[in-house]
């Protein structure tokens, strides 16, 4: 459980306030220093309020103005009202010492400690306050009253604590270099006094404090534990053991890193002994212990080291429990480990950290069951545990995995191994220490044999380096082929380095292998939707989503899976989401650009649309706007031509696919000389179109004409269509884009005989008209354009000229892109080859709905 660094808190007031505090715990003679610690958590006191505050700013202001005993009223007044404070117990304390009332001082400051537990600031001032009492209480010391100092007594009369002649003199000197903060002085007194008269515990005790506040730990540890075996064990002497080892404790540890680097194992494991005889309630330090035994194998040390970790009572116990357990285990005790497991089970803790914990010590258990051959009662352990939305989801739903997987394979395929050999290797937990200048700090993690090589993939991918974060990152995967989160990561590594496709075999991988089902649904579903296998990412988004795993930000990609996966209720459900979160984001989050909104209005647009139509006028306008047939009779060029197309997507959306059939009439209006035109040329037709690729906007149909005029032919015709370009979709971020379309069409009558080909490339500037209407584009263009129809006869006739159109969007929504528009276009070429079709006027008008 790694360190989280505390902060200092004091009780909100005014600067003044602040300075006054200060005064009273540092202006008067025999103060000492005061060394703040941070509160423990969740006992930080409310800060004074109200009635409260103003008590004890009238018993400061006395304090302040040395009238003691109002101070002393006002403090106890705050006391009655707020007796959780320590700062309003210090200042009575205060107040009574500065009037001398120094046994009344001490007695204030235990009953505060007792009840409002260890505080370092009064822990402090009362151990100076009993050095005073200690220094008063000497012959010859003054009397608190201020009066005459007493007589030393003859020598061997009084008390047997009472010191004469030399001793008295130098414990005198002792105490009074101690509050003067003169600490080596004190400390060699001290130490001097303790020669004459080594039967007295307070010189110890004062002995040890001088030596710790002076910075000398080391012997004021030795002090402190020669006094424990002359006198015993005590509170006092319990304190200034644990506030010396623990300043002991990191340097031990820092320098047992160090050994460890030198590769003296040995050395290192001595070291972190000593720091956990400095600091035994230290866990951080124990499980640094366990680390090294686990690196050698060290099974029956690692029993003991966790069994003296629970005996210490380290809390929290529950890891140490977990380790005693699994060392067990590998020992092939296995009834002994099931004792341990149990007391771990039933341990309990309330912070995100504890719960954890226990999710973690599940995962662990279950290792230990499964590579036992209990696979059932590890899939038991791990059914109550529901997504907590951390890093053990995936372990979690590993193990689940592994179990399920052991239960499959029958009990011949069992390898040769002991049950403890098993367990070492397979179920071993992973113990990831670091050591600062605080000591040691360690996270637990379930087994893991490619830890290590995954950790060196995160240091280089933070560094800068993807090459050695992936090389890291195959690595780790070659340690355990199947964990699926180092899988996971690795397609992540490859993305990183720029490799696409590396990614996508790998992903294909992972799911042809069947590891998906050791993932979170989530992650599950990405893997999928990378491999390209929408489907069952669109399944899995659903499970994710079902089980409350589905984040906000993650619903547009749900929605294109399915999308894809041609579910187009649910992806208009999930386009619907993501529009929403998009448009209204929590706090903090940004919202969604513009083009990432269009284009999930466009898709939702896309998956809701099953049937429309499109009527069209043109002249000479035979593939003027793209995937506009125009259905015009066979050898005729030179009119004016009507049209109206209704069709239907049977199937839906079908993604970046299509498929619709659809029927048309057409016919010929206004033209020249003897050409036919009017009712006579009217042309029905029923057909297919599919566009069969994703990326590529190709699309071919097949028809039947069906004339309606005399002059109309019946045939059978094949087309074959594609448009491309840039820059031919409205766009909502800048006013005006650059525009290139090209389109291109053949056909062949089948029964005639005839072929025909059309097509052109147009480059301009698109400009969205927002003065008129934000929905409104207007587009000048240079054109090239051709024609074929061996109907008239074989040539192919070019010309290149300028053109415009201009378009206007409707039917759009707060979820939906325009669906419909209006596109009205009018060119003009000169012929650059062939005959008149080349050149001239050309103009059409669409209408899309």
């Amino acid at each position: 459980m790694k360190r989280t660094p505390k902060h200092l808190t004091a009780l909100p007031c005014t600067l003044s306030r602040v300075l006054l505090f200060a005064a009273v715990c540092t202006g008067f003679a025999g103060a000492g220093p005061v060394h703040a610690q941070a509160p423990q958590p969740g006992a930080q006191p409310l800060p004074l309020s109200g009635a409260a505050y103003r008590v004890a700013q009238q018993g400061y202001d006395a304090y302040a103005r040395h009238d003691y005993p109002a101070a002393e009223r006002y403090a106890r007044e705050a006391i009655r009202q707020r007796p959780d404070l320590a700062a309003l117990r210090l200042l009575l304390a205060n107040s009574q010492a500065a009037r001398g009332q120094w046994r009344e001082a001490s007695r204030t400051l235990a009953d505060a400690l007792a009840q409002i537990g260890p505080d370092a600031t009064l822990t402090a001032r009362r151990r100076e306050i009993d050095a005073q009492l200690a220094a008063l209480a000497r012959p010859g010391a003054p009397t608190g009253g201020g009066g005459a100092a007493r007589a030393a007594p003859p020598p061997g009369s009084g008390p047997p604590d009472y010191l004469t002649g030399r001793a008295w003199q130098l414990a005198q000197d002792a105490y009074r270099s101690y509050a003067a903060r003169q600490y080596d002085a004190a400390w060699q007194e001290a130490n001097a006094v303790i020669a004459l008269r080594p039967d007295i515990l307070r010189l110890r005790l004062l002995a040890i404090d001088a030596a710790a506040a002076g910075g000398h730990y080391r012997e004021a540890w030795q002090a402190a534990q020669e006094t424990q075996r002359r006198f015993g064990d005590s509170q006092a002497l319990r304190e200034r053991r644990a506030e010396v080892g623990a300043r002991l404790a990191p340097t031990a540890i820092q320098a047992a890193q160090a050994a460890r680097a030198r590769g003296d194992t040995a050395q290192a494991i001595a070291l972190v002994h000593d720091a956990i005889g400095y600091a035994p309630m230290q866990l951080g330090n124990r499980l640094l212990l366990g680390e090294m035994l686990l690196d050698r194998n060290d099974m029956a040390g690692l029993e003991v080291a966790a069994g003296d970790a629970i005996a210490a009572g380290a809390t929290p116990l529950l890891i140490p429990y977990v380790l005693r357990g699994f060392a067990r285990a590998a020992q092939g005790r296995s009834a002994q480990a099931d004792e341990d497991f149990a007391q771990a089970l039933n341990s309990v803790g309330a912070s995100a950290r504890d719960q954890r914990d226990q999710r973690v010590a599940r995962a662990i258990i279950a290792d230990v069951w499964t590579a036992e051959g209990q696979p059932q009662r590890a899939l038991d352990l791990l059914s109550p545990l529901q997504p907590a939305g951390d890093d053990t989801d995936a372990l979690i739903a590993m193990r689940r995995y592994a179990a399920r997987a052991a239960l499959a394979q029958p009990a011949a395929s069992a390898v040769s191994a002991t049950s403890g050999e098993r367990v070492a290797t397979a179920a071993r937990p992973v113990l990831d220490c670091t050591v600062d200048r605080y000591g040691a700090a360690c996270d637990v993690y379930p087994a893991d044999p490619g830890f290590a090589d995954r950790r060196a993939a995160i240091l280089a991918a933070q560094r800068g380096d993807p090459v050695g974060a992936l090389a890291a990152q195959r690595r780790a995967v070659a340690a355990d082929p199947r964990n699926p989160q180092h899988r996971l990561e690795l397609i992540d590594a490859l993305v990183a380095a720029g490799d696409s496709e590396g990614a996508r075999r790998e992903a294909r991988a992972m799911l042809d292998a069947g590891l998906l089902d050791a993932l979170p649904p989530l992650a599950a579903a990405y893997v999928a939707q990378r491999a390209g296998d929408d489907r069952r990412a669109a399944a899995w988004f659903v499970q994710a989503d079902q089980a409350g795993q589905l984040p906000p930000r993650a619903a547009g990609d749900a929605g294109y899976s399915a999308y894809r996966a041609h579910l187009d209720a649910l992806a208009a459900s999930y386009f619907k989401r993501a529009i929403d979160y998009g448009t209204s984001p929590p706090p903090g989050v940004a919202p969604a650009t513009p083009l990432q909104l269009q284009d999930l209005r466009n898709a939702h647009a896309d998956v809701t649309r099953d049937w429309g139509f499109t009527a069209s006028v043109n002249y000479r306008g035979a593939g003027l706007q793209p995937g506009v047939p125009t259905g015009a009779v066979p050898g005729s060029y030179n009119n004016w031509q009507m049209g109206l197309e209704g069709y239907w997507r049977p199937f839906g959306s079908l993604g970046d696919r299509n498929f619709e059939v659809y029927a048309r009439a057409y016919q010929d209006v206004g033209a020249k000389g003897n050409a036919p035109s009017g009712i006579s040329t009217a042309l029905g037709a029923i057909g297919a179109r599919a566009k069969p690729f994703e990326s590529i906007d190709a699309v071919v149909a097949f028809e039947r004409l069906i004339p309606i005029g005399s002059r109309a032919p019946s045939d059978w015709l094949l087309r074959l269509a594609y448009s491309g370009g840039f820059g031919t979709e409205r766009r909502l971020d800048v006013p005006s884009w650059w525009t290139v379309q090209d389109y291109g069409e053949v056909g062949h009558y089948v029964s005639n005989g005839w072929n025909y080909g059309t097509g052109y490339l147009e480059a301009g500037r698109t400009w969205r008209l927002d003065t008129i209407s934000p929905k409104l584009t207007v587009f000048p263009y240079a054109v090239v354009g051709m024609d074929y129809d061996s109907s008239i006869n074989h040539s192919v006739p070019v010309g290149m000229g300028v053109g415009i159109s201009t378009r206007y969007w409707f039917r759009d929504s707060f979820y939906d892109a325009p669906r419909s528009y209006v596109d009205v276009a009018v060119q003009y070429r000169w012929r650059i080859t062939g005959d008149d079709r080349a050149g001239g006027v050309f103009f059409g008008a669409v209408l899309s709905y």
